[in-house]
């Protein structure tokens, strides 16, 4: 019997994981429904250059790890449901300050210079990424884990993962068929409801009481970054990297759409392909699927070779990065669960805003894609060769 005056799930899927699942989706698809218009149109609206351009990306690569070292601090001071809640609203505040500027004070942004509008971009960008970066990892690294038992943990970051991975298809889908029939401005608005709603899903949540330590620290690692898992960092960092050139530079809603499918193949394959597979395998047959589709994306200028290689990037996308997470897992302590997760978190979204930064620099040119497969041959080399042996070597469990 259960006497303890904490919730107590049997299943995993009851309603509050269900709901951080699908905030979990929302908040990805807020910050990935930028990736294949926003780039262009910054560049025909506003007259930035594409380098400009592309330090937007890479302000956003840095600003979600600013409030890392915070985190712990901050959910064991307050309430964490509510520390996420205000960080996802934050977030939401400036999608829709760049939207409110864009839609109904467009004078006051002509009436100023190039480079005092690309400042206050800059810095609506920064504030946005740095508490989207905080929510992310207080949503991912506590409140997930803090809505299920000990036992069902791993399944729990495994399945809302997913959720937010769906969103680097779905928030492109989404902006593809809003901006023709609206205006790219109501895709900043669309960004923004997505925060809000994730936020109320947040708020909705029960969650139990968790006391704070007794020696609080400022800064701290802890939910933050996972120190002695750089090398994963490194190698995943470098196929995401590869991912976000390819994906800022694709304006097709069939690409995404295939690369949605893609995703669901590399979730009936984990059950089906790799259940008995040896470990070192499945990244490696990940990275060879995406090194296929970028060769097509070089060396085939057509519809069908760019469909196949959506499909084959997503299966790719889909296969490496859930390792990967059971990597970081792991890799950290029982007590460090949290900051694994943080930790692919911040690999994922800075490597994919690096990425982007990348592309949009080399344009839609083959020498981008020549870049993304450098940097995936780099990164089949190092885990083939280190990452997997050293992981093997020093895993906790």
């Amino acid at each position: 019997m259960y006497t303890q005056n904490t919730p107590v799930h049997v299943r995993l899927w009851h309603r509050g994981f269900w709901a951080l699942a699908f905030a979990n989706l929302l908040l990805a698809m807020s910050v990935f429904l930028f990736l294949p218009i926003l780039p262009y149109w910054l560049g025909q609206h506003f007259g930035f250059s594409a380098s400009r351009v592309a330090l937007l990306f890479v302000i956003h690569a840095v600003g979600v790890f600013l409030l890392g070292p915070r985190c712990s601090m901050l959910v064991q001071r307050y309430r964490r449901n509510i520390v996420c809640a205000i960080s996802i609203f934050l977030t939401s505040l400036a999608s829709f300050a760049l939207y409110y500027l864009c839609k109904f004070n467009p004078a006051l942004l002509a009436s100023l210079d190039t480079p005092t509008v690309y400042l206050i971009i800059a810095a609506i960008q920064l504030v946005g990424s740095m508490f989207y970066g905080l929510s992310q990892m207080v949503l991912s690294g506590t409140l997930i884990i803090d809505v299920c038992e000990s036992f069902q943990r791993t399944e729990a970051n495994h399945s809302a993962a997913w959720f937010g991975r769906l969103g680097l298809a779905l928030g492109p889908i989404v902006t593809i068929l809003v901006s023709p029939r609206f205006g790219v401005e109501t895709v900043l608005l669309v960004s923004s409801a997505c925060g809000l709603l994730a936020m109320l899903l947040v708020i909705l949540t029960d969650f139990p009481f968790r006391a704070p330590e007794d020696n609080l620290k400022a800064f701290s690692t802890d939910r933050f970054f996972l120190t002695n898992g750089i090398w994963l960092f490194v190698n995943f960092m470098m196929i995401m990297i590869a991912v976000g050139i390819v994906v800022v530079n694709h304006q097709d809603m069939r690409f995404f759409v295939l690369m949605l499918g893609g995703f669901l193949i590399s979730l009936l394959s984990q059950k089906f392909v790799f259940a008995n597979a040896e470990l070192k395998s499945e990244i490696l047959s990940a990275l060879v699927l995406i090194i296929g589709a970028l060769l097509l994306m070089i060396f085939r200028d057509s519809d069908v070779a760019s469909l196949a290689a959506a499909l084959l990037t997503g299966v790719g996308v889909g296969v490496s990065a859930t390792r990967f997470l059971l990597f970081f897992i792991k890799l950290s302590p029982h007590c460090k669960r949290g900051t694994s997760q943080s930790t692919f978190f911040l690999t994922w979204q800075s490597g994919l805003a690096l990425g982007a930064a990348l592309g949009i620099v080399t344009g839609q040119s083959g020498s981008g894609y020549v870049v993304a497969l450098a940097f995936v041959v780099a990164a089949l080399i190092m885990y083939h060769f280190f990452t997997h042996t050293w992981y093997m070597n020093n895993k906790s469990r």
